[in-house]
């Protein structure tokens, strides 16, 4: 089920980003912890390279599904102000769906509510081939992200129609390919050394099952001979792995010959190198095969050595520390009759080592029922006939603010809690005399400080328009709600329609328009303040 995950992420996006270089060896550890999730060798009779290889398998399901995430803060450190008020309101947070229709691989709904220290907020989510929208409560309209096939729709007249049709081919077939990447991977992961298999009764939306119970736990001290294992089975897996890659030839083979026989003459050398490998499935497998095994026979000959070298060095001091049982993942998973696994329940811990940030440590738990497995389902959608925004880049929060009502929580998430709208602009004095072109350099003129409107509007996320006829500009701000008007050589102004006077007309300088700082500052809500000593100024808002 991706929704849950979707959300965690647009979430949590701005925690991480805070701490990202002392994430970038959790997550690699979170993949590795993944791929070995578990082996291929039964336990108790069960096929467990089935039973994950069954969750691939499952194209219809209704279900509910919970993600929780709970940091520990750092008693030895003492954080900022920004990261106390960032601990105080989500320290945990949580995302709630219900209502899980799963139609089929590209179309899914849900209800849901995300949680956090300051309350809830209630939401709808609905997913299709093209986009993804959220009805958020507090929201006037629909959000709408659109997904790459609804770029690849943008393409159209720019791709041929045989193109156009080589990437709808790789979408579906992709999606048939991840049963057999999923049992290759799983079926040479060695099992964890902590795994049972029970008989087991769950109660799932009022059904009652008879299955099998599975536990299984990972720790960070297992996770190197883990590692180590996969790659062994890896190599001595000559056949599997020929079969992997035959796929992969079969999945991208078709589309990069439509692309070679596309190209134009300036490609026409690089075709000629693939051409032997697009066109002879046994020649590409066997060089693919050929580079893999010797590569993984020259990794496992220095795999101890090279370890040991990377947690002796300064870079590994880290990664050595969270190699022991303070790293972990435990999953308890029921599986039905037929192998598929209806209720599961999963917890990830980790600990940074003597850290400097006030994060110390971070406790991930998830649980999911699902029934009405590829029985027909119907997904729900959002109504958008009244108006939808669409989202095209995160870069523009005034976007999804103007759409919300102020006083909904959702607002106060987004403006006084997660900060989205704030924004600061520093601009170093320039002169009028000797302007380069800069056009983000402001100047005096004559003891009035002049700021390009452009530079200066666009920073602080709002649109400006030029009318050359009449030497017009038009600044619509949609965190204020302002919108200002004004022409060059004129000391006269609108704002919402009620005139201004400018302490400076408005001048034309090298192809761009510069305004007072104070009057279009503040017209948006901004605040500005001047450093004599740097000859700096700075507008902030909020």
């Amino acid at each position: 089920m991706r929704g849950t995950q979707l959300v965690l992420i647009l979430i949590l996006w701005r925690l991480a980003m805070k701490n990202r270089n002392k994430l970038t060896w959790i997550s690699l550890i979170l993949v590795v912890m993944l791929v070995v999730l578990a082996g291929c060798q039964p336990v108790n009779g069960l096929d467990l390279n089935k039973v994950f290889q069954n969750g691939t398998n499952v194209k219809s399901v209704q279900g509910t599904q919970k993600l929780t995430l709970e940091l520990t803060p750092n008693a030895s450190v003492t954080p900022t102000a920004d990261e106390q008020k960032m601990l105080e309101i989500f320290s945990k947070v949580s995302v709630s769906l219900t209502e899980m229709k799963q139609q089929d691989l590209t179309h899914f709904s849900a209800k849901g509510v995300f949680e956090y220290n300051k309350g809830q907020i209630p939401f709808q989510l609905s997913m299709s081939d093209d986009e993804y929208i959220f009805l958020i409560e507090g929201a006037k309209k629909p959000i709408v992200i659109h997904t790459g096939m609804s770029s690849l729709q943008q393409l159209n007249g720019k791709l041929s129609q045989e193109m156009e049709q080589q990437f709808k081919d790789l979408r579906k077939k992709a999606t048939e390919f991840a049963p057999t990447i999923v049992s290759f991977f799983l079926g040479n992961a060695p099992n964890p050394k902590i795994i049972t298999v029970g008989d087991g009764k769950a109660n799932i939306h009022g059904e009652g099952l008879k299955g099998k119970d599975i536990h299984l736990e990972i720790k960070g001290s297992d996770l190197l001979e883990l590692v180590k294992g996969f790659l062994t089975n890896v190599l001595a897996d000559e056949k599997g792995l020929k079969e992997l890659l035959g796929q992969v030839f079969d999945l991208y083979a078709p589309m990069m010959q439509q692309a070679a026989k596309e190209g134009d003459q300036e490609s026409n050398t690089f075709n000629d190198t693939i051409a032997p490998f697009l066109n002879n499935k046994s020649l590409a497998v066997g060089f693919a095969y050929t580079a893999i095994n010797t590569y993984l026979k020259d990794m496992l000959a220095k795999y101890d050595q090279s370890v040991q070298e990377l947690l002796n060095s300064p870079s590994g001091e880290d990664l050595s520390k969270l190699l022991n049982d303070s790293l972990y993942l435990k999953m308890d998973l029921f599986v039905d009759s037929e192998l598929t696994t209806r209720k599961s329940n999963m917890e990830f811990a980790y600990s940074l080592p003597d850290t400097e940030s006030a994060v110390k440590g971070l406790k991930i738990n998830a649980s999911s029922e699902i029934w009405d497995v590829n029985k027909p389902v119907t997904a729900d959608k959002i109504d958008t006939s009244k108006g939808q925004l669409e989202l095209t880049t995160l870069g523009k929060p005034s976007r999804v603010i103007s759409v919300v009502d102020p006083k909904s929580r959702l607002y106060t998430l987004l403006k006084e809690d997660l900060n989205i709208t704030k924004k600061e602009i520093t601009m170093i004095m320039g002169s009028q005399d000797d302007y380069v072109g800069d056009s983000s350099k402001p100047y005096n003129s004559n003891g009035t400080i002049m700021v390009p409107v452009r530079f200066v509007v666009e920073q602080l996320d709002a649109d400006v328009a030029w009318e050359s006829s009449t030497q017009k500009v038009t600044v619509t701000d949609l965190v204020s709600g302002a919108v200002i008007n004004l022409n060059v050589g004129s000391k006269q102004a609108t704002v919402n329609g009620m005139i201004k006077l400018l302490d400076k007309e408005s001048e034309l300088t090298n192809g761009s328009t510069y305004v007072p700082i104070r009057f279009i500052a503040e017209s948006m809500g901004a605040k500005v303040n001047w450093n004599q000593e740097l000859q700096m100024v700075t507008i902030t808002r909020d």
